[in-house]
């Protein structure tokens, strides 16, 4: 079905209206901006794309009608995005040339930008798709605003709104991306993008009275790294070092917290710590975890062939048996929540390293959520569980902001009350927003006793790696992969990248 064209506010809005945040979105001038509702009192995200005069947008319905006449191939089926598009665009200008189309090379670029958009990309939301601000976009129904989950923002409606006619054609067009159909009598379906992307669509009134629904969870090309987490004080260098230090050691660890809390978030960029050369396996319902080491396998599961519970599906528990099979150095599973938990432990208990989150609100309720259906992890495999981190949102002078609050070890079982003994390191202290260490470190301790490092040796290593780490934050060095060099840098040269850091740190 032919989408109707529709624009989003023009760039002459850009100036014309009181923004409180504007940034670019694609070159060379497709921008978004946050503008306070004056009804709701609330964000609401603003896509700012090229304007087009009545004539204009006549002459890209009239190229548009001839594009359909004339295009002798598939453009959603040539080799790659980027190809069909040159395709595209060179078609245009074939047929502003065939036609006597009088139209200035502005104006063409503006209609090759918007047909570009809606036949190869993702139409009204493409411009979305290039903010790595976005974690989430979200459909409720036609003429309903699109709302998006923005990392800074969090959820806003946005000026984005479909037509129910609309609405279908581009579900149906979500669900053709993803290689999958969904139609009236399978109008359920969960999915992902070629980019990892996860869908989850509905098709009509069958399921959802007000129409076609889509959800799109991102996978992050650019993740937070923990440059980013210490920028945000999120946690510090001190903090930072210590789990450097923990997971190189293969320590297993666990990130607890409540919805949007940034449990993912912290265990990405944790995952950096794990030393260049080892081989993991990360295991998720939804891509999400993106690390910058080579040998890495990547592991979605499946909901299954057709719909939602379709046939072949393989769950998070399939996942991590295949993987033990593969010898990983350290298995990363996105998020605990049933049978899988119990193989993770055994994975942990034989020497695997192992990370993984779970949504509780404190280190006793993880605990407790552990030992109780449907993971049933045995009070006495729960010591191969070193640490638990829990993170959570909080709001400081107006502003919602993520912290690492408590990171718990988890020393042993206490022979007479069959409790559960831990080891509180650090804690956040909401009055001054500081970071706590107790002094003592159980897991360090051990890794000192096993490995045969003296204190004063290990204490120089925990300096380096917090004057690495405040280094890294202070130049800016804040992409995965340019965290990841450093990290693979250190252990080819310490000495030199210390150095390097000191230098850095005193200019």
């Amino acid at each position: 079905m032919e989408q109707e064209f529709e624009e989003s506010k023009s760039t002459d809005d850009k100036d014309s209206q009181s923004f409180s945040d504007i940034f670019l979105l694609k070159e060379p001038n497709i921008h978004a901006a946050i503008s306070r509702d004056p009804e709701t009192k609330g964000n609401k995200y603003v896509l700012i794309e090229p304007t087009l005069l009545e004539e204009e947008k006549e002459a890209l319905k009239r190229i548009r009608e001839i594009l359909y006449e004339v295009l002798d191939v598939n453009v959603n089926e040539l080799k790659s995005r980027d190809e069909a598009s040159e395709y595209l665009k060179n078609a245009i200008k074939r047929i502003v040339a065939a036609y006597k189309i009088k139209l200035g090379s502005e104006v063409i670029d503006k209609i090759q930008y918007y047909l570009t958009r809606d036949l190869i990309f993702f139409g009204k939301i493409d411009a979305l798709m290039y903010d790595h601000m976005t974690e989430d976009i979200s459909c409720d129904g036609p003429d309903i605003p699109l709302y998006i989950w923005h990392r800074k923002y969090e959820s806003m409606p946005t000026n984005i709104i479909f037509k129910e006619d609309e609405l279908d054609a581009f579900v149906v067009r979500l669900a053709y991306l993803a290689g999958k159909h969904i139609s009236i009598a399978s109008p359920m379906l969960d999915a992902s993008l070629p980019d990892g992307s996860r869908i989850q669509l509905t098709y009509g009134r069958e399921v959802t009275r007000k129409g076609s629904t889509f959800t799109i969870r991102r996978f992050r090309s650019d993740p937070l790294t923990v440059s980013d987490l210490i920028d945000f004080n999120t946690l510090d260098p001190h903090i930072a070092a210590y789990f450097w230090l923990a997971i190189e050691r293969k320590a297993n660890i666990i990130i607890g917290g409540g919805t949007a809390s940034g449990k993912t978030t912290t265990l990405n960029s944790l995952s950096a710590f794990i030393p260049p050369d080892n081989k993991i396996i990360t295991i998720e319902d939804t891509a999400e975890l993106n690390l910058p080491h080579e040998n890495w396998i990547s592991s979605v599961a499946r909901i299954g062939f057709g719909s939602v519970g379709g046939a072949a599906e393989i769950n998070l528990f399939d996942l991590l048996k295949a993987a033990m099979r593969q010898r990983p150095d350290y298995v990363i599973v996105g998020e605990v929540r049933g049978g899988e938990a119990y193989t993770l432990f055994q994975a942990m208990a034989t020497g695997h390293g192992g990370l993984s989150s779970i949504h509780a609100d404190s280190p006793t309720a993880a605990l407790n959520r552990l030992e109780s259906e449907p993971m049933n992890i045995p009070r006495t495999l729960l010591p191969t569980l070193n640490v638990v981190a829990m993170t959570r949102k909080v709001n400081i002078k107006d502003l919602l902001v993520r912290k690492v609050s408590h990171i718990v070890e988890i020393v042993g079982i206490d022979p007479v009350s069959k409790e559960v003994l831990t080891n509180e390191v650090f804690k956040w202290n909401p009055y001054d927003d500081s970071f706590e260490y107790s002094g003592k470190s159980i897991v360090l301790e051990q890794i000192m006793e096993i490995n045969g490092i003296d204190k004063k040796h290990f204490d120089d290593e925990v300096e380096n790696r917090k004057l690495i780490l405040n280094w890294m934050e202070k130049s800016k060095i804040r992409r995965y992969n340019e965290v990841g060099a450093v990290i693979r840098e250190y252990y080819t040269d310490p000495e030199r990248l210390v150095n390097k850091a000191k230098l850095g740190l005193s200019s």
